[in-house]
């Protein structure tokens, strides 16, 4: 367990940066397996139904081994050694009323070591409050260095992922979240208002 957060106003003040390489969260898709419990908010049909139809655009040869993003979701913590929901409830409860606010950008890309992965950058001050207080809380492992809100839409062969970058696919769209999903290493998956 690490110390007590911040304060609110101090974590709403940081703001998240352009990836230096792999933005927080990838790990979930990356390890194959969930050795890690996680937290995500899920897009809204309208957003999600828009990111699917572009990653559907993306031809099969362009595509790495992983293919699309069929789960539309920004994740908010990945690392988390609890399996308990009540564990999040807690430490949400300590620090953070929503809703959650998101706007939504350009088409990004960053490399991994087999491919590239596509992505949408979000823009939420929310998103990384709720990271850093999950982070303080709760017992976690850090896979990366900084949060960076992303959503992925598709893992790329590698090298291509600039033939996809800065298109506007759901560039200035926003969204309300009002529940988060807790996905356990081990059991069921459970929504958190």
């Amino acid at each position: 367990m690490t110390s007590a957060p911040p304060s609110a106003h101090s974590i709403a003040a940081a703001r998240p940066e352009a990836p230096e390489s792999v933005p927080s969260g990838t790990a979930i898709r990356a390890a194959g397996e969930h050795n890690y419990s996680s937290t995500q908010v899920q897009l809204p049909p309208a957003i999600a139904k828009k990111l699917l139809a572009f990653g559907e655009s993306i031809p099969d040869d362009d595509l790495a081994e992983d293919g699309r993003e069929d789960d539309p979701h920004v994740t908010v913590k990945y690392g988390l050694h609890t399996d308990e929901a009540d564990d999040v409830r807690v430490a949400l409860s300590n620090d953070f009323k929503g809703p959650i606010k998101l706007t939504l950008g350009k088409t990004a890309f960053f490399k991994a070591d087999d491919y590239d992965v596509l992505y949408v950058a979000v823009d939420s001050p929310d998103l990384v409050t709720l990271n850093r207080t999950v982070s303080h809380m709760l017992e976690v492992t850090d896979t990366h260095s900084k949060y960076t809100p992303h959503a992925t839409i598709a893992y790329l062969k590698p090298g291509l992922g600039k033939k996809y970058a800065g298109r506007d696919v759901v560039g200035g769209m926003s969204a309300t979240v009002s529940a988060i999903k807790f996905s356990p290493a081990e059991g069921d998956d459970e929504v958190i208002d």
